[in-house]
């Protein structure tokens, strides 16, 4: 039986948390979105947002009676402060019960399991990484590996598509991956997850190309929700005195341009900048509604239904 496929954004602000009166309606917690088909729990970033997931998560697994182990796929975009930033404060990495999956990329010229461990290293954090009392499986991904899961069975594998070629049934969950190489200076992965002929593609920290992104228009292709960067307007890219160019984020047209190229159905735009209060995103999403109907501004606990 075919499961129900939800996205939820727990943290839709780039940069740093903005917390007040004027981020309330889009939420000033920094990146993090779940993913859940069926009882399989899957999570991309780390920044605060994941704080009030985590504790979500552990009031459902106790009030459920905590007869199996708590599993959970963790993915990183990129290891930048705003992307891990929660990490600590994650309930679940405290918990005996809890396997956790962690994969993400090589940064800063280290595996992904030394770049976690140093952002809570004592210089930064009182209790080590590796002294919580969850199971941790932490793995370097590559461009060239892709995850598959299941509605049912929580415990990802990792393989190689150079090599092999996975039966893919009803209920197996596909997670691609992308490397993009617009954000400095370790570039960005992007993960497409596939489940039951619908797909999702996760996509921050992405500046936009002249004609578009080629690559990630093809990665995207006729995807039911494209969630990507659009951190900068048009005025804060090129303003002066101090333009945004190359610092790695898109504004909504070249997020727009992606999405009309890849055909895609809904586009939700994040990673709003910490400058950016309610009132202007409200704006800023009637603005861009006119040019593409499909598109709306990510805020905080919104859920949607992928179909």
């Amino acid at each position: 039986m075919k499961e129900d496929f939800k996205v939820t954004f727990w943290g839709t602000r780039g940069s740093y948390p903005v917390p007040g009166k004027d981020t309330i309606l889009f939420g000033g917690n920094t990146t993090c979105l779940e993913v859940l088909i069926g009882k399989t729990t899957i999570i991309i970033d780390a920044g605060t947002g994941i704080i009030n997931l985590g504790r979500k998560i552990v009031t459902d697994y106790f009030a459920e009676g905590k007869e199996v182990p708590l599993e959970l796929t963790l993915l990183f975009t990129h290891l930048h402060h705003d992307h891990t930033q929660g990490l600590p404060f994650f309930t679940p990495l405290y918990l005996g019960q809890s396997i956790l999956h962690f994969f993400g990329p090589r940064n800063f010229g280290e595996e992904l399991n030394s770049v976690l461990e140093r952002s809570m290293a004592p210089s930064n954090f009182p209790i080590d990484l590796f002294s919580t009392n969850s199971v941790k499986n932490i793995t370097t991904l590559k461009e060239n590996h892709i995850i598959l899961l299941d509605s049912k069975n929580k415990t990802p594998k990792l393989i190689n598509k150079s090599l092999e070629k996975p039966e893919i049934k009803d209920s197996t969950i596909v997670i691609k991956v992308m490397n993009d190489y617009s954000h400095p200076a370790n570039n960005v992965f992007v993960y497409r997850i596939e489940y039951a002929h619908k797909s999702i593609v996760f996509c921050t920290d992405v500046e936009g190309y002249l004609f578009g992104n080629t690559k990630l228009i093809q990665f995207a292709k006729d995807t039911e929700l494209l969630i990507h960067d659009a951190q900068y307007s048009r005025e804060q890219y090129t303003g002066l005195p101090a333009p945004r160019q190359g610092f790695g984020h898109s504004t909504p047209d070249m997020a727009i341009e992606v999405a009309q190229k890849a055909t895609v159905k809904h586009l939700a735009l994040t990673h709003h900048d910490p400058a950016s209060h309610d009132r202007q995103l409200n704006r800023n999403q009637t603005r861009y509604k006119k040019k593409i109907s499909n598109l709306f501004y990510a805020r905080e606990e919104l859920t949607f239904l992928v179909e």
